[in-house]
């Protein structure tokens, strides 16, 4: 019979926890490093963490992505580590027409969303009356089109602070969603 005293039980819990604890490892992990500064202001989102960074320190080939898809120059970049451990960036700028645009870009210039904002009479009558059914007394303060891997969506922040993404295919709306505007 073993009879436990205090000297063995924490000798084997030691050894119980040095085993558990090397057998744990991330098989999944992506860490990528951000470049290293001086001043780095950082936010931490549902998403992830994310700050400013000015665009002399973006890779060339995400400015490169940007220029191609919204024929501007980017004017201000965020990066974003997602929660799986990935780098994204977000730039901004505004193109020829005045109007404001934000492209979603991987470090190797993968283009994953661009945002756009677009005139009230550009956006199809299916996802004003979409959004007026859910709101009908707000009034719209902004209207963008997003291009998500291939897939349109329509973003439309009203005056009453809330953000309708309204999804379309083959001009029937396919999916609302109501959050606040951030």
């Amino acid at each position: 019979m073993i009879f436990f005293t205090k000297k063995c039980h924490r000798i084997f819990t030691t050894t119980g926890m040095a085993i558990l604890a090397s057998s744990i490892y991330l098989s999944d992990a992506k860490a990528q490093s951000l470049p290293p500064r001086e001043s780095f202001l950082i936010a931490q989102t549902f998403g992830g963490i994310e700050g400013k960074v000015p665009l002399s320190e973006v890779p060339s080939p995400v400015i490169a992505s940007v220029k191609l898809v919204t024929g501007a120059e980017p004017k201000e970049a965020q990066v974003e580590m997602q929660s799986d451990g990935s780098i994204l960036y977000e730039i901004g700028g505004q193109n020829q027409q005045g109007f404001k645009f934000l492209v979603d870009v991987t470090p190797n210039g993968k283009v994953i969303e661009v945002d756009e904002e677009v005139e009230r009479s550009s956006v199809p009558e299916i996802v004003i009356k979409a959004i007026k059914q859910w709101a009908p007394n707000a009034k719209i303060a902004n209207t963008w089109r997003s291009t998500r891997l291939g897939e349109f969506v329509y973003e439309i922040v009203m005056d009453n602070g809330f953000l309708f993404e309204v999804y379309i295919d083959d001009k029937k709306v396919t999916k609302v969603t109501i959050q606040p505007e951030s």
